[in-house]
Order: structure tokens, then sequence, then C-alpha cells
């Protein structure tokens, strides 16, 4: 079992080449600046703001809500990763959860074009995310050399955005050498007991397998 830990990547400058004055902004006004880049870039925690950023960016051209923001949207933290899943669950031009957002924001002039904005921006945000972890995965999996590998992920980023999952399976499959396999398992207790957890149901299923084929006289 492998516990990557990995948030520090990028903290010796490795991925300055893939930061953006977002994330630039984001990692000035956190606790920690300067430290736990990577997972700045890629986690729940941090993903809303940079969200946040863009589009008072973009209003602030006059390019979104006709040049008028809100307080809740100019207040760092304000808006929360839970509304980049919300967003990007409209499934039609309706944009019941776009607009939904909007309100709780206290946006008061938009159309369904800055609807049609802000559902961009967050899956580029969310897209970018999902590939940066992806990249790590690969990574190790390619290390390890393994024919099947279960990888747990935690966090509710991952389990409640609607496309999280999806994109790192289809980046994961795109990067890994030919012949490995992998499956993405959700971890409800965190990375470490979680992660546990997860290995052992892998292992469970894995043996059960086994067991089954050799029932069938293929192996035995």
């Amino acid at each position: 079992m492998i516990n990557t830990e990995w948030g520090a990547l990028g903290d010796d400058g490795c991925l300055d080449f893939v930061k953006t004055e977002y994330d630039r902004q984001v990692d000035k006004h956190s606790i920690n600046p300067g430290r736990q880049i990577y997972e700045k870039m890629i986690s729940g925690m941090y993903m809303g703001e940079i969200v946040r950023l863009a589009l008072e960016k973009l209003r602030k051209h006059g390019l979104l809500f006709g040049g008028k923001g809100s307080e809740e949207l100019s207040t760092r933290g304000r808006f929360y990763t839970k509304y980049v899943s919300e967003i990007e669950s409209d499934v039609d031009d309706h944009f019941k959860n776009t607009k939904q957002v909007f309100e709780e924001l206290a946006l008061e002039k938009y159309s369904d074009e800055d609807c049609r904005i802000a559902q961009y921006v967050c899956s580029l945000v969310s897209t970018r995310a999902a590939f940066l972890a992806s990249v790590g995965v690969a990574a190790l999996l390619n290390k390890m050399d393994r024919q099947d590998v279960t990888v747990a992920v935690d966090g509710s980023l991952y389990r409640f955005h609607p496309h999280f999952h999806d994109l790192m399976v289809e980046k994961i499959q795109q990067l890994v050498k030919p012949g490995i396999k992998f499956k993405l398992m959700l971890s409800h207790d965190g990375s470490g007991k979680g992660a546990a957890i997860v290995t052992a149901v892998a292992n469970r299923l894995r043996e059960s397998g086994k067991e089954s084929i050799g029932e069938n006289g293929l192996e035995n």
C-alpha cells in the first residue's frame, strides 16, 4: 500500500511553469504561502476560490454580469467548491443550479450567457485539477509497473463532482503503460484509514475472483 501524501509537490518550484495568476493569488493569501502547491492546484479546499478569482476578473473587464458583481462574489473564500459541482451538474439551458448559486451570491443581474460562461470556467478549473491529479497517479502506476492496481481517492470533490472520476480515468488511461489496469475507488474514511480499507476490499475482491475462476476450472 502506498499513501501518497503528495500535497507538497511543487514546493521546490517544479510546478511553477503551470501555475496561473489565480494559483499565485490563492497561495499568497493562504495560511501557508509557498507550501502544499500541488494540493492547492487539485483539491476541493481551494478550487472554489480559483473559480471565484477567474469570474471576478471577467466581471471587472465587463465580460460577466454586465460588469456588476456583489459583495459575496468579491469576498475571498465565499465561492464554495460545492458551487463548482452544482454548476457543472446543469445539463440543459435552464441553468437551474447555476442560477441558484448566483442568487446565493446576491448577483442580481445575469443572463443565460453569464450562466454558460460560469459553467465553462468551472469546467476548465475542475478539468485541470482532475488532469493534474491523474498525472501523479499515472506516474506512480508506471513506476510500480504492476498489472492490476486499485487507487483509493478521498475527498468531497471526487465524491460529489459529476465528472471528476471520469476525467481522471480518461487521463490516466492515456498516460499509463500498455497493459496496466487500474480501478479508482472512493475512500470514505480519510487518506490513511480509508486507503487501508480500500486495500483490504481490493484484496478480497481479487481473491474472490480467483476462487470464482478456479470453480469454473480455469484456475486452481
